[in-house]
């Protein structure tokens, strides 16, 4: 090849990535070939009928966010009542006993609150969660984690869950899933060195069961699960 022609070429594999140096060498020979007004054709018609359109494409290295609110639900004021006295009737086929153990005896009363629902992008912990949602470093201990969540008035009475559950047992949109995943929702303890716990309702099949968990324990929840959040500024998400 002369190097009238090759000074063209040179210029051209500047700025390109190597990878693709090899590929651009065989377009050149099989132009410098005796085949090269098939392959001329070829290449006339590919530009003439333009390459095929890929779709839109995400924005490079933009993901979904952590935490996203698919519904807010509006509680009216909710009288307290007996921590024993929750999650019980033929709606609730099971109630964790450590609701009585680790929550104080009685459940105060609730003013009217927006109570948000929380999907997540992937797997998470309650601590990630709450980290989050406050705003603050992963480093964080739990009992600062607990303190600052109610603080910010981000935690629920059992009543109030309670109250959620019957609100989509009317068909009421509260984003709460009914479908064996967890719907999770931190309440206080009464506890200075653990503060806040978190409590959990989910329905199998038709009937609901409670439980309760402590904020620090490591379990990967599903993205499946959510989170009900009261006072939410979802701007900060």
């Amino acid at each position: 090849m002369s190097k009238d022609r090759l000074g063209p070429i040179v210029r051209a594999l500047v700025g390109i990535d190597s990878q693709y140096h090899g590929v651009l060498a065989d377009i050149v020979n099989r132009f410098n070939s005796s085949d090269a007004p098939a392959w001329n054709g070829l290449f006339k018609k590919a530009l003439e009928q333009g390459l095929p359109s890929e779709g839109p494409k995400e924005e490079p290295g933009k993901q979904p966010p952590f935490l996203s609110v698919i519904a807010t639900t509006k509680l009216a004021a909710i009288a307290g009542k007996k921590t024993k006295q929750c999650f019980t009737g033929d709606r609730w086929y099971h109630c964790d006993s450590d609701f009585d153990g680790w929550l104080p005896k009685d459940q105060p009363d609730a003013a009217a609150s927006d109570i948000a629902t929380l999907a997540f992008a992937k797997e998470w912990t309650f601590a990630e969660a709450a980290t989050k949602i406050l705003g603050l470093g992963a480093g964080t201990s739990i009992q600062l984690l607990g303190k600052a969540l109610i603080e910010n008035g981000h935690t629920m009475t059992l009543a109030q869950a309670e109250e959620l559950v019957e609100a989509i047992e009317r068909g009421e949109q509260t984003g709460l899933r009914i479908d064996g995943w967890g719907n999770f929702f931190f309440v206080e303890t009464g506890n200075e060195d653990n503060p806040v716990s978190v409590g959990g309702v989910h329905r199998d099949v038709r009937d609901w069961d409670a439980n309760v968990d402590r904020l620090g324990r490591g379990y990967r929840w599903s993205a499946d699960d959510c989170l009900l959040v009261r006072n939410l500024d979802a701007s900060k998400l």
